[in-house]
């Protein structure tokens, strides 16, 4: 009799198994996804997107950290995470705790940062499917990061049983790019600083290709005329030499610009931005991989602080907010500290 049963098990759940090809092309079998866990940068920010939380039987001890920088983050809240077991301290390429994960039990874990041999290792010594999710070739910016993250965001919704709302956030960022792009905004020499890279950074933190610009079809002036794309390090003397007309500095740098500013300032005010009081403050961008809701809005900041002063940021801010995080985004963009948005 148990050996009807345990072949009716079986058979039920080769019934309801299917195969996915992930973000790093490895072929998984689902069986179900119940019970999830998320592991690497960016990885449960994406199921948050797609309303996944309910499903999370564990967390990496990153998650509960400054969850104002990451608004998937405070989204969850700090008692929620809190009541769910740790199973990695989390991190780019760390691996988790393989023996937690085998007590948990999840019927699926989403990963983002994690290569391939690492994933095997995982799948193999805890029987757990593993899904391979992607923010794009590295932390580093470009178009291409948006379309992998569309990708992304459509496998999990494949995966999970929730494609419309995959479908209905890629139409809504497809959207945001066609306007954005339609925007014509002044090109002027843009700089961006302060951008989060493991870690905080100072205003010599920079992307090459930074998403922002790239979506109003700006360059980093200091990349003008350069190939390289990505995060980037640059010296004060690069900065002095091209002398942008317009200075943003990230939120998530903003307190450590500050400090340089005292320490450095008569380098800073050799710079015309800072003559000409053009030095603008804009929403985090990486805080533990990318903050895609506030990718748009920092557009819009962008965009309003060369020309366009017909944008209301506040209410795009409300429309973005309210795209990734349904009836809950105005409440939760009210309880940021970002105030009124310019």
């Amino acid at each position: 009799m148990k050996h009807i049963i345990l072949l009716f098990v079986t058979f039920f759940s080769f019934l309801h198994a299917a195969i996915y090809e992930d973000m790093l092309q490895r072929h998984v079998e689902v069986n179900s996804h119940k019970k999830l866990v998320f592991l690497g940068p960016g990885a449960l920010r994406m199921g948050v997107y797609l309303g996944l939380e309910n499903r999370l039987v564990g967390i990496e001890k990153v998650e509960s950290t400054s969850a104002q920088l990451a608004p998937y983050r405070s989204f969850l809240g700090q008692e929620f995470i809190s009541k769910l077991p740790v199973v990695s301290t989390g991190g780019p390429g760390k691996m988790p705790n393989l023996e937690a994960l085998m007590l948990l039990k999840p019927d699926l874990i989403i990963t983002s940062f994690l290569d391939s041999n690492q994933l095997e290792l995982i799948s193999s010594k805890t029987s757990i499917p593993v899904l391979a999710l992607s923010y794009g070739a590295s932390y580093g910016g470009t178009k291409e990061q948006l379309l992998s993250i569309k990708e992304s965001l459509l496998l999990l919704g494949k995966v999970t049983d929730t494609e419309d709302r995959a479908k209905d956030l890629i139409n809504f960022i497809e959207k945001q790019e066609i306007y954005l792009s339609s925007l014509n905004v002044a090109q002027k020499c843009v700089y961006v600083g302060g951008i989060g890279y493991k870690g905080m950074q100072g205003i010599t933190s920079t992307e090459a290709n930074y998403p922002p610009f790239e979506l109003l079809d700006l360059k980093n002036c200091l990349f003008q005329d350069s190939s390289k794309m990505g995060h980037h390090f640059i010296d004060y003397e690069a900065l002095l030499s091209v002398n942008p007309e317009i200075i943003f500095i990230d939120m998530f740098g903003k307190k450590k610009v500050l400090q340089e500013y005292k320490e450095k300032q008569s380098i800073f005010n050799k710079l015309q931005a800072y003559k000409t009081n053009n030095v603008h403050n804009i929403l985090g961008y990486n805080f533990y991989s990318t903050n895609i809701e506030n990718l748009f809005v920092i557009s819009y900041q962008i965009a309003f602080n060369l020309d366009k002063k017909d944008i209301d940021i506040n209410s795009k801010a409300q429309e973005v907010y309210k795209a990734f995080y349904l009836e809950d985004g105005l409440k939760l963009l009210d309880q940021l500290p970002y105030g009124t948005l310019k």
